[in-house]
């Protein structure tokens, strides 16, 4: 009986491991300047939603005055069935206190989706 108790337990961690290494995996190319390429690692919805050039110029208008990263933490993750505006489906919506070169404080906020079988990203915001 402990043990089927322990079975959820288990795969819900399984799966907060997966989604945030995906998730810091994708960020990490949104440290390295690599735009284009986080773009072409992100969910078929995030990749409607936006166009390759207008996700570099917003990153490029965002991002790049930050500074590079000096510190990330992720202060919550929701694992979830519904978002509102998008298709029921397997999210993760993890938000990191984040500090870079030229301003400490901010807010990231990541949703994954997992699309066939993989956590991509499907929404990305600064604060």
């Amino acid at each position: 009986m402990i043990l089927a108790a322990l079975v959820p337990v288990l795969v819900v961690a399984a799966a907060d491991d997966e989604a945030q290494t995906a998730g810091e995996a994708w960020l990490s190319l949104l440290d390295s300047q690599k735009y284009e390429e986080s773009w072409k690692q992100a969910s078929s919805m995030f990749q409607s939603q936006v166009t390759q050039e207008k996700w570099t110029a917003a990153l490029k208008k965002s991002r790049d005055p930050l500074g590079q990263l000096v510190s990330r933490a992720k202060s919550r993750a929701d694992f979830l069935k519904t978002l509102r505006g998008a298709p029921d489906g397997d999210y993760a919506v993890f938000h990191f206190e984040t500090a870079f070169q030229n301003r400490e404080g901010v807010t990231e906020r990541l949703t994954l989706v997992l699309e066939d079988g993989k956590w991509r990203a499907a929404a990305y915001a600064i604060h």
